[in-house]
């Protein structure tokens, strides 16, 4: 069955070895004949090449470096367009590993669906567990792997990142337009992870088809503004700065403002003010 053509079917690939990039591409962005493909699984997993019908192919990004991963990661989050699926060596010399890679990633994108490539004295699932916690948004690829393998996980987290994005309810997270310069985004009711993915989605979808220089996130509405909301925020600051705007973030009080100063992150430019009015006027009253 061929995929909606709505549906995210981005691949992320993290290895410093440009060999394994190719073999990806191969087994999951093959072009034309598969020959060569049914080849290589033919000599991995014995057997003769037969030509069989294949998946649905994925759209391929390659990244050789951890620090060159998180890059594309953000700025696939700010153009709108995130990755579903990354698949990460465990081992990258001479900078971050897979581990420390995916940690960065996932305060950037907790959506996505991660496997890390591990070859038997590598990390273990022990040690990865005490690293992540229980998540169900990671497998563990041991080396050497098939492509039969591949693909299936490919498929299957994939299809899972997707059913995850459908909304199960309607959500009012639209920017309200107060000027051509200022959008307004009131968040209202309880925060999780998927809400805060919504809202930083919301705002980049919403600044890239304006030329609004700020934007206004209200959370007044928000009972209990804990770490888990600073640190939603943290990353709804940086992708707005990707977006070209400003943000100005209502509704917090200097409590708030410390606990995300005790976080580490790095807030820039963004504006806190304790009441939505004083923040509509602030951005409202600012020359350009």
């Amino acid at each position: 069955m061929s995929p909606h053509p709505s549906e995210n079917r981005r691949i992320l690939v993290v290895d410093d070895n440009e060999d394994i990039h190719d073999d990806f591409r191969r087994i999951l962005a093959p072009r034309g004949d598969t020959s060569d493909l049914d080849e290589l699984e033919a000599a991995l997993l014995g057997g003769t090449s037969t030509a069989t019908p294949r998946p649905p192919t994925f759209e391929l990004t390659s990244a050789h470096q951890g620090s060159e991963a998180l890059a594309k990661v953000q700025k696939a989050l700010a153009d709108g367009s995130p990755y579903a699926l990354a698949f990460i060596d465990v081992r990258m010399p001479p900078g971050w590993d897979g581990v420390e890679t995916l940690a960065r990633i996932w305060q950037e994108d907790p959506r996505l669906q991660a496997v890390i490539c591990s070859a038997y004295s590598d990390y273990s699932w022990e040690a990865m567990s005490a690293r992540f916690g229980r998540t169900d948004r990671l497998l563990v690829l041991k080396k050497p792997f098939d492509p039969l393998e591949v693909r299936q996980m490919a498929c299957a987290l994939v299809d899972k990142w997707n059913h995850l994005a459908r909304p199960s309810a309607p959500t009012s997270l639209a920017l309200l337009p107060l000027s051509e310069d200022v959008v307004l985004l009131p968040l209202l009711g309880q925060v999780d992870p998927e809400r805060l993915r919504q809202v930083r989605e919301a705002l980049v979808m919403g600044l890239s088809s304006r030329r609004a220089r700020f934007a206004i996130l209200d959370v007044t509405g928000v009972p209990g503004l804990g770490s888990e909301l600073a640190e939603g925020l943290i990353g709804a600051a940086r992708a707005v700065s990707l977006a070209g705007a400003e943000l100005v973030l209502t509704g917090v009080g200097p409590e708030f403002v410390r606990a995300l100063a005790l976080l580490g992150g790095d807030l820039g430019g963004v504006k806190t003010h304790s009441t939505l009015q004083s923040g509509v006027a602030f951005a409202l009253e600012k020359p350009r």
